[in-house]
């Protein structure tokens, strides 16, 4: 089987990839906290955006950036300035940005709970809990804050750890590292333009985890037919499935995967060739609402398929 590692770098990888709009650090979104003893619970007003510089243990990358498009009593509602972001976020979940951010402390959703990156107000010394990236708990702590700025790192029970750095000029984080429990750094994002006047359409996927499955050579042959589009429980059918696959095929290995709708409305054909190491995202739409999967491996080979349905929501801010 593949390791957690290799694949959660992959997936980040191949999602944290969007379309590069201007800025400048020089210009704050208001004045700077002039207590500096403490760090206040900031207000995001509607075109405020973020984009990230990424890069994970394995691939450089491009950027991702995040637009606060609306809220209302409670949350700030989340989308991305790329559908293609969005999309492969209802199946993977590797932005917990995106959706929903609580106005209380800006804490994020994973699962459908609110997890606390930040407890607000930001003081030196202090510390809290929360639950991320599968892991039960993180054990944060304010390492130090100076300058409108606090240093924060979050140790998991696990040994895995979060450092990131807030500030309170551009109200969200400027740097953020997630490294596993093995010492690999998986994640590290760092701020590279932001803004309070984003123009334009923004998009987001309301997903429904369907399936999730690692396959491993050298001699399987695997037949399944539970995919029910069933679509989201309160928000109707799915516009789309979006899927998710990563391959490490050594050089003695070799397959091939079939998705199909039972209509035969729409099909995935992924062959499998020996040495190569890759992960591919895409969409299909079927009518019966009914998946059938075929794979087959053989040799040294390991394939990680993730499926989800997919809602998809645009807006122009």
């Amino acid at each position: 089987m593949m390791q957690t590692q290799k694949i959660l770098a992959s997936a980040f990888a191949t999602i944290l990839i969007s379309a590069f709009f201007g800025g400048c650090l020089d210009n704050p979104f208001i004045p700077k906290n002039e207590n500096g003893d403490s760090i206040p619970l900031p207000i995001w007003k509607k075109g405020y955006y973020w984009e990230y510089a990424v890069k994970t243990a394995s691939k450089e990358l491009s950027t991702t950036m995040v637009v606060s498009i609306d809220d209302d009593d409670y949350d700030y509602y989340v989308s991305s300035s790329s559908v293609d972001d969005a999309k492969i976020h209802s199946v993977l979940n590797h932005n917990p940005a995106l959706g929903r951010v609580e106005m209380t402390n800006l804490a994020i959703y994973e699962n459908g709970k609110t997890q606390l990156l930040f407890d607000f107000p930001l003081e030196d010394g202090k510390s809290w809990a929360f639950s991320l990236y599968g892991k039960e708990q993180f054990n944060a702590v304010v390492l130090n804050l100076e300058e409108n700025q606090a240093d924060i790192m979050a140790t998991s029970t696990d040994g895995a750890k979060i450092e990131y750095n807030y500030n309170a000029d551009y109200k969200w984080f400027t740097s953020f590292v997630f490294t596993e429990n093995t010492g690999e750094v998986i994640l590290e994002m760092k701020l590279a333009t932001r803004g309070i006047d984003y123009s334009g359409n923004t998009y987001f996927c309301r997903g429904g985890d369907l399936y999730d499955e690692e396959f491993s050579g050298p001699d399987l042959s695997f037949y399944d037919t539970v995919y029910i589009n069933e679509g989201h429980e309160r928000y109707g059918n799915w516009n789309y499935i979006v899927y998710y696959i990563e391959s490490d095929i050594g050089g003695t290995g070799s397959g091939e995967l079939i998705l199909k709708d039972h209509e035969g409305t729409d099909i995935l054909f992924e062959t499998f060739s020996p040495g190569t190491t890759k992960s591919e995202a895409g969409t299909v739409i079927g009518e019966s609402g009914n998946w059938t999967l075929e794979i087959s491996l053989s040799g040294n080979a390991d394939v990680r398929l993730r499926i989800a349905g997919a809602i998809e929501y645009s807006y122009a801010v």
